[in-house]
Formats: C-alpha cells, structure tokens, sequence
C-alpha cells in the first residue's frame, strides 16, 4: 500500500492518543530522520520516509525493519526503555498498518547526559562505572564477520570523506598533513584489530545526548540500526566518541574516569596507539556535521555552528599533537598506605594511565577482574612467579602507553628495589619524567585499613594482616636518589603544575 504522508499518520495517532486520555501531555520532537510523540508514560519514534543515501527509509516495509532492529540492538542496552515496535493503524487507511513506530519508555530531558553535564550532576564514579559496563557490552558482542565492515580501507574512506568539503578549507595545510600522517601509520594496526576481533556491532553514535540516567545507572540509547558502516566499527572508537564528547563539552575529568576504567576492562591500555586517532577523527566527524549545519542555518545560529566547527578541529589537533613528554610514576608502600587512592586522584587531576597490579594479576590467571582467588601470602595469585610475572606486565603496559603519548601511574607495592629500579630505566629509555609516589601510614592504620577493605569485599586487593607484616618484613627502604624523586602522596595535591613536572597530561 502507498503510505499516507507521516504528518497525516501522526496527526491521527494524536487522536487515537486523545482517545487514551493522554491529549494534554502530548509533545513533539524531531531530527532529520525521525519524529518523536511523547505522552504520558511513553514515547513513539517515526521514522521519517527519506533517503540520505546513509539511510534510506523511503518505504513502508524499510521502517518497519528499521524499527524492529532499533528495538533488537536497543534492548542490549536498555532493555527496560525499549518497549517494542507499535503498528499505527489508521480506520481512514484501511485495517492494515499504515505506519510503525518504536515505543520507548519516556524520560525526563533533565535525565540526560548533556543535561545532567550542563547542571553539574554527574560524577566521575557514574562515568568510572559506565566505562566498566561498556567494555562488558562490547565483550558480549561477537567479532563481526563481514570482512568490509571495520576494515581499515573502509576506516580509510570515512577518514578521506570526513576532510572532504565543507571542512576541507578549515583545515590547514599542515594539519591536513598530520591527519592523513597518522592515518597512514594507524592502518596496520586498525587491520590487525580487526584480525583480533575487535570490530563488533556497536552502539555507533555514542556521545552524551544518547545517554540518560535511569535511577543511579547510566544507560545508553538511540544506537545506529540503519547504517552498519557506521555501527559495526572498532569497539575503542565507540569509546572514544564519548570521550571526545565529554572534552569537548568541558568535563575531562570526567572523561578520564570514563577512560581508565573502559581500557582497564576491556584490556585495550597496550591498544593505546590508535585512541588518539579515532578521538581526532570523531571530533572531525562533528566539525563537519556543524559545518553543514551552518550552510543551512542564518545569523547567529550559523556563526554558533561555525564556533562548534572551530573548537572540534582545535580538539582534534590537541589529540595528534606530541608537544609535551608524557611522564611515568610508580607508587610505593605496602598494603593499606593509599597507592590507589593517590594514584587514582592523579589519574583524575590530568588523565593519566592507571595501571592496577591486583587488576593485571588476577588478568595474567585467566580471572575476572572482581573475583576473589582466596589466595594467601606466597601461593596461588601471590607466589613470587606471579609477583615477577605481573610487574613483567607492568612494565610492558607502560612503555606502550608512554611510546602512544599517554602519562602512566603504575599502582603497585614496588618493595623491591630492582622492580623500581626496572621502571625508572624505562622512563630513561624513553626519556619520561620519572617519579615515585610514596605512601605511608603508621602500622596500626594499615591493619586497621586492610581489615576494613577485607569486611567491605569490594576492592580489588586481597591482601590481609598477614600479608602486611610480610611486606614490611621484606621492605627495601627508597634510596637518598629515589628520595630526591619521590611526591610525598600524603601532603600532595595534585595541581597544574603536575602536567610539565610529572608528565604530559592526556590531551582535551
């Protein structure tokens, strides 16, 4: 049947909501693809009957599937929000469906992530945790099987299209040289990711407009069901649009959280040399979508679009740029003395890379990252091959990081001096700012601290009394030189001048 035109189908669907009791709270929103009723307790997204070559939903059957799949690949997110697909039938069309829409539960705008950014309601652990969540959402996703689809040829004609007009004459000579530069030398690695699994069926649009909180959980929604281009994509450039998309509306603190707990997750730090990239390429993506958006636009609506543009390709040259030495500090003291609470406000104040031993032990044993092993002082997690084995982890992790430009804080005892004096050759190697944080606290603060953390059962440190009492047995005390370059954690504050003392802070 030939459809009646969307704006006849909804003006009926209103009556029919009329009919429901719900004609005092009906409200409308659009975008250049669909158009969205919200009422009472829900919402019905159309899909408007266009094509953009990206997306063709010229007939009745296409939004039918579309809406179908939306649903589908929602519901691995939101499964509450996500109701399902609803058959718009019209008496005046006869008592087939002259349309379908997706039924969604409805949400306030103010539970927005953009909303709650803008009002200063989001905190870092709400990130820290939908990183963590996301990483288990791409895990649960198997490698896409299409041989096109996330390749690095494909990558490479979305890159070439994205500097093409109109951003094209925004771009300097220079700058377009860096990006296709880096490109250049990214594309083994995005095929060997590829041949790794890492290509999967993401979210594909994840910035903070696509994302609400429900309760104390951030959900995402709205992912991409209409282009697989765009949506079956490396899982790291699905982070990196959200990541880019907290730096660019001014909360990088809040984007390292997101990010350290993402890549510690999904174990992507020694795939740490691409992030830069799809970061620049996600901010590009947006400066060109403002452009296009100015050529439609008038006044000061365009003039705000072409400030949009302007900040997103400053963005991405911040990403790209190598100005500064990114830096290396490792924490010592034993269990209880704060490394990770002190490593962790590090990470947060500049965005370093936080590198946890509990977490790369428990990796290397074929663990979950939040399993508890039960082991004792000297057997199964904590014998001393498992020890030598995770700092061996250590320090690979960050010589890659720091060769991809990122600052590390590895979160680690370091009693030994050999394992310290193995890290600050790695910073001389790569010529890093190298820095020990040093954390203490008197013994019955460290007993009292362990046992606690052990009576909470929710950090990822087993240790125990007995374990302390080993380690302060075998201590090797820091040398005057490892003095002369130690951050008392327990005065210190972590300020701007961190950013050229203890290394390069991450890029935003």
């Amino acid at each position: 049947m030939i459809s009646p035109p969307l704006a006849t189908v909804i003006e009926g669907f209103r009556r029919q909501l009329g009919a429901r009791g719900l004609a005092e709270d009906v409200r409308q929103h659009e975008t250049h693809i669909s158009r969205v009723l919200l009422a009472g307790e829900c919402a019905w997204k159309f899909k408007k009957p266009v094509d953009f070559g990206f997306v063709d939903f010229t007939t009745l059957d296409k939004r039918r599937r579309a809406c179908e799949r939306e649903i589908t690949l929602n519901r691995r997110y939101a499964p509450d929000l996500y109701l399902g697909v609803e058959a718009i039938v019209l008496p005046e069309f006869g008592a087939s469906p002259c349309e379908y829409a997706v039924r969604m539960r409805r949400f306030a705008r103010a539970d927005m992530l953009d909303d709650r950014l803008a009002r200063g309601t989001v905190d870092a652990p709400s990130l820290a945790d939908f990183g963590r969540r996301l990483a288990a959402w791409h895990a649960a996703t198997p490698p896409s099987s299409d041989p096109t689809l996330g390749s690095a040829a494909l990558f490479r004609a979305q890159w070439q299209a994205c500097l093409g007009a109109p951003l094209a004459a925004w771009l300097p000579i220079e700058l377009r040289n860096t990006l296709n530069e880096a490109l250049h030398a990214a594309l083994p690695r995005l095929a060997a990711r590829r041949a790794a699994g890492r290509v999967r069926a993401c979210h594909g649009d994840l910035h903070c407009a696509n994302v609400v909180a429900v309760g104390d959980t951030l959900l995402p929604f709205d992912c991409i069901e209409f282009n697989d281009e765009l949506a079956v994509i490396d899982t790291l450039s699905d982070a990196a649009f959200l990541l880019m998309d907290l730096d660019a509306r001014g909360a990088p603190g809040l984007g390292h959280a997101f990010i350290n707990a993402y890549l510690e997750a999904a174990d992507e730090v020694p795939h740490l040399d691409v992030l830069p990239l799809f970061l620049a390429y996600r901010a590009l993506v947006r400066a060109k979508v403002a452009l296009l958006r100015a050529a439609q636009d008038s006044g000061e609506r365009a003039a705000d679009a072409r400030r949009q543009a302007e900040t997103q390709v400053a963005l991405a040259t911040r990403y790209l740029a190598r100005d500064a030495r990114p830096g290396l500090v490792i924490t010592h003291g034993p269990s209880g003395s704060g490394k990770s609470f002190h490593a962790a406000r590090l990470a947060a104040a500049h965005g370093f890379i936080h590198l946890r031993s509990d977490i790369e032990r428990r990796r290397l044993a074929g663990l979950a990252l939040d399993a508890r092993s039960g082991s004792t002082q000297d057997s199964g997690l904590y014998t001393a091959a498992a020890t030598r084995a995770t700092y061996v982890r250590l320090l690979d992790l960050a010589h890659g990081a720091l060769v991809a430009g990122f600052s590390v804080v590895v979160d680690a005892t370091f009693l030994d001096a050999a394992e310290r004096a193995s890290f600050r050759a790695l910073a001389e190697r790569l010529r890093a700012p190298f820095h020990l944080l040093r954390c203490a606290a008197p013994v019955a603060e460290l007993e009292r601290r362990i046992e606690a953390r052990a009576a909470a059962g929710e950090d990822a440190s087993e240790a125990t009394v007995e374990v302390l009492a080993g380690q302060l047995a075998r201590m090797t005390p820091l040398t005057r030189e490892e003095l002369a370059m130690s951050v008392d954690a327990t005065t210190w504050v972590p300020g701007a001048a961190d950013a050229t003392r203890l290394g390069r802070a991450r890029p935003h």
